[in-house]
């Protein structure tokens, strides 16, 4: 079932910002780097909207022998699935799916996972999808490593500068950030984004 955010700019100059939404991995490591999950760019009094369902992905990144990125196939996953990165023919990862024993021994039941099974060994970073949006890079994943994705359906809005294209955010930004818990029935939500005295303000109503 999809949400819908109607996010209302109520202030008379947005000053160059924009509204960016994260969604937060469960125990993000250090080195974890964050997507803006959402970009609004609306205007002074505009409002702009964005639908949230529960559709996870991931796929693999590796660096080729010419420096260029190399990104396997995205796939759907589920939570309790583990996929193994693998390398036939020493070719560039591609992900299939692991055995379900495997994925018991490494996953709890609400954590996807990848792991690296490559051989030759090649190292990825793996990307983790929501609704087909960025939400977070986890780096450097090595041999028989396993990485697992886990969040919480809470929302962090924050007003800042525009991202640059590839841009990525760190685990500490959370503290600036305005959390909101949306309630599992929710099928519309409307934000209002408002200024006083220069501070950023959310509210926040559910239906």
């Amino acid at each position: 079932m999809a949400t819908k955010f109607n996010v209302n700019m109520d202030v008379e100059d947005m000053q160059g910002k924009t509204v960016l939404v994260f969604l937060k991995p469960q125990n993000p490591q250090r080195n974890f780097m964050i997507h803006a999950w959402q970009v609004l760019t609306g205007s002074a009094g505009s409002t702009e909207s964005f639908s949230y369902e529960a559709i996870m992905s991931t796929d693999v990144s590796s660096i080729g022998v010419n420096n260029n990125t190399i990104i396997s196939g995205r796939q759907t996953i589920q939570p309790g699935q583990l996929l193994s990165a693998v390398s036939p023919n020493s070719l560039s990862p591609m992900l299939q799916e692991a055995p379900t024993s495997l994925a018991q021994a490494k996953l709890t039941p609400q954590q996807c996972g990848v792991i690296n099974q490559t051989n030759p060994f090649i190292q990825f970073n793996s990307n983790w999808y929501v609704n087909d949006k960025p939400v977070v890079t986890m780096p450097y994943v090595d041999a028989n490593m396993t990485v697992s994705f886990e969040y919480m359906p809470n929302f962090y809005f924050m007003v800042a500068s525009p991202p640059l294209i590839g841009q990525t955010y760190i685990v500490q930004n959370f503290s600036d950030m305005t959390q909101y818990v949306m309630p599992i029935t929710a099928t519309e939500v409307d934000v209002s984004l408002t200024r006083n005295q220069g501070l950023w303000s959310f509210d926040f109503a559910a239906t």
